[in-house]
């Protein structure tokens, strides 16, 4: 009979030396699918232990023995959004460097400087509906416009020729068929770019004069100088937060950051300069370290001053979302005139300009002042000015992007070709 053989003695090195300095084990930091203990595996056969060659228990051998996968592991940390995506809603604009304030307004043209009276009077009037027709059409059995009152319709013109009379036909054709666009637009939920062929056919006529044009400028992008900015801070920081323009920005102080928000809008109105603008914009952009007059590098805004902005939505689209990305870039328009002003040491308010806003057909306004160290943009609720959904809403609408064509190639143009003029002396 053979005899066990005797037990090994254990080796030194295999005790644990309490002063011995710990070693980690071999691939503890990056452990692979090899070096993890395989998980427990049983199957409930009763001949396994007896029979070695029993089917069952081969299998549950060989099962055992594969590597596994560990277990994964969720990310350590997330990506955080950027700061154009943090912006949603009227409020964020409040924490911005230079804020930007929305104000509903029960009395709007008492909240407004005086310098937006005029308009506000005609905007208001387009609002209501007065004098928005023209008298030539009041008698005429091929035009009908529904709801009508006789407010609405202005006075008879003398003067007014057989051409003029084709003319006026004319369009009111081109205003039936936008009607019936919108229509369709509506009833089969088109995208905001279907949408905005139709706010441009709107734009193109009645907006466009020889010295006003309408540019898409969806692809226009702000350029970094004018960005918003917001400033955040540690809360262990005991610096203050310093204010931070576009044309002079304070270098952060330890446990502060600059973020700066960048947004996009749909259509401007720009002013085709005259001769004398002109050769003021060409003097004043050559000096610039864009190249441009406004707050965009984007080409047909470079040399043509643009004071009214235009963000469109659909019926599925947020109006808070719309009021943040004209709130941005009124606020860029604002830096980019703050550092035209600063450079003439100009010290006065910049023009309040109006805002609009399109849902689907209906046009709204809202107003941008200057309030020194912000920007208010005033309004009174959903006040509509014009809409495409029907005939009476587009004559509205005639009335008033008329009347703000006029501010532009008024009042605007006076006061933009001052400002540049002061800025080169």
């Amino acid at each position: 009979m053979e005899m066990e053989s005797p037990s090994k003695r254990k080796r030194s090195q295999d005790y644990d030396d309490p002063e011995k300095t710990p070693q980690a084990q071999p691939n503890a930091i990056n452990p692979t699918i090899f070096d993890n203990p395989p998980p427990p595996f049983n199957v409930a056969a009763t001949s396994s232990d007896d029979d070695p060659t029993d089917a069952t228990s081969l299998f549950s051998r060989t099962l055992a023995a594969r590597p596994h996968f560990p277990k994964p592991q969720p990310p350590s940390s997330t990506r955080s959004l950027s700061p154009s995506k943090q912006y949603r809603k009227r409020s964020d604009l409040q924490r911005l460097d230079h804020p930007i304030h929305f104000s509903l307004e029960s009395d709007l043209k008492a909240a407004l400087p005086a310098d937006a009276h005029d308009l506000y009077d005609a905007l208001d009037n387009a609002h209501w509906g007065v004098d928005i027709l023209p008298y030539t059409l009041k008698d005429r059995n091929d035009v009908k416009i529904p709801g009508v009152k006789r407010t609405m319709w202005q006075e008879q013109d003398p003067n007014v020729s057989e051409n003029d009379i084709e003319a006026l036909i004319e369009k009111h054709k081109r205003i039936e068929e936008i009607v019936r666009r919108t229509k369709q637009c509506a009833d089969r939920g088109r995208s905001e770019a279907a949408w905005n062929h139709i706010h441009d056919q709107v734009l193109r006529l009645f907006a466009e004069t020889p010295s006003v044009i309408a540019e898409d400028i969806t692809t226009a992008r702000i350029v970094p100088r004018f960005r918003p900015c917001i400033i955040t801070q540690d809360d262990d920081s005991i610096s203050s937060v310093s204010s931070h323009t576009s044309s002079h920005a304070s270098t952060p102080s330890r446990g502060q950051a600059i973020n700066s928000v960048h947004k996009m809008v749909d259509f401007a109105l720009t002013l085709e300069p005259d001769v004398a603008l002109a050769r003021t914009i060409e003097q004043y952009t050559r000096l610039s370290a864009d190249g441009t007059i406004n707050q965009t590098s984007y080409f047909p805004l470079k040399n043509c001053p643009a004071p009214v902005f235009i963000e469109t939505k659909t019926a599925s689209g947020n109006l808070d979302t719309s009021g943040v990305q004209l709130g941005v870039w009124i606020a860029a328009w604002h830096a980019s005139l703050r550092s035209i002003m600063t450079r003439g040491g100009v010290q006065e308010q910049i023009i309040t300009v109006p805002l609009i806003q399109v849902l689907e057909g209906s046009w709204t306004v809202m107003y941008a002042v200057d309030a020194d160290d912000s920007v208010k943009i005033l309004y009174s609720g959903q006040v509509i000015i014009g809409s495409s959904n029907s005939l009476m809403g587009m004559y509205q609408l005639q009335a008033a992007l008329n009347a703000i064509v006029k501010w532009m190639e008024g009042p605007f143009r006076s006061w933009i070709t001052r400002v540049l003029t002061t800025a080169l002396q």
